[in-house]
């Protein structure tokens, strides 16, 4: 995934290398946002990825012998601007959250837990880019968006060498924002960092233990702030 994302990025600077050909005057001359003007198209990549360990930790009920968290999400976007510094769209994320825990309980027992968690997110969105005190070049930016989400979650737990396997199907339609800044590297190349997204949506999910249905629940939910740890970046080309 990792050179996936690098090859993308070194393409994109690959093709904007036009824009730093030219003489000094020219440049002096070039709005550095102009990708932003109507009429313009925008291909998107973009990823974030954080890991966390913990070895040897008191969590009052329990102790945490060894711990491993490691996300990721990957990122494409497609936009047209329909005015300036306004843009509709499409765009797929794919989320995975791998988890693995060993522990001891309050009665000395060693449990083992891991979770594997895959989403698969497909989103409508309006964007809005507006330009932070006057500058040609530095953007605030939010992106009012429909998403559609599904995905799965398989655990298992052990203790005294028995088993449990569970399995969760999770389905879910919302609303959401994302809010951050954009900057322009180059005339028609720019980068972003988000947070987010705060909104509200309603969701289904379905359970299986060992193999059987294991019943189901539907529920309404809101997320009020987003997650400022959880940064996502991405490169914007335009044409």
């Amino acid at each position: 995934m990792k050179k996936y994302f690098l090859l993308c990025l070194l393409t994109l600077i690959f093709y904007s290398t036009p824009c730093f050909a030219q003489d000094s005057t020219s440049v002096l001359s070039i709005n550095p946002s102009e990708g932003l003007n109507k009429g313009n198209y925008a291909f998107t990549v973009g990823m974030n990825f954080g890991q966390y360990t913990s070895k040897n930790e008191d969590a009052f009920i329990y102790y945490i012998l060894d711990e491993e968290n490691v996300k990721y999400n990957i990122k494409l976007g497609f936009a047209y601007n329909v005015k300036d510094g306004r843009q509709i769209g499409a765009g797929f994320r794919y989320i995975n959250d791998d988890t693995s825990i060993e522990y001891e309980n309050a009665v000395g027992d060693t449990i083992n837990t891991t979770s594997f968690e895959r989403r698969y997110v497909t989103s409508i969105f309006y964007g809005i880019s507006k330009s932070l005190f006057g500058s040609k070049r530095v953007f605030l930016i939010s992106d009012p968006s429909l998403f559609f989400t599904a995905g799965n979650t398989d655990s298992s737990r052990t203790i005294d060498e028995i088993s449990e396997l569970s399995e969760s199907t999770v389905r879910s339609i919302s609303i959401g924002l994302h809010v951050g800044l954009q900057l322009f590297l180059a005339p028609k190349l720019s980068t972003q960092i988000l947070v987010g997204p705060v909104g509200f949506g309603y969701q289904w999910e379905d359970f299986e233990m060992n193999g059987e249905p294991n019943g189901n629940t539907d529920s309404f939910f809101v997320r009020m702030s987003p997650d400022i740890l959880s940064f996502e970046f991405s490169i914007s080309r335009y044409f």
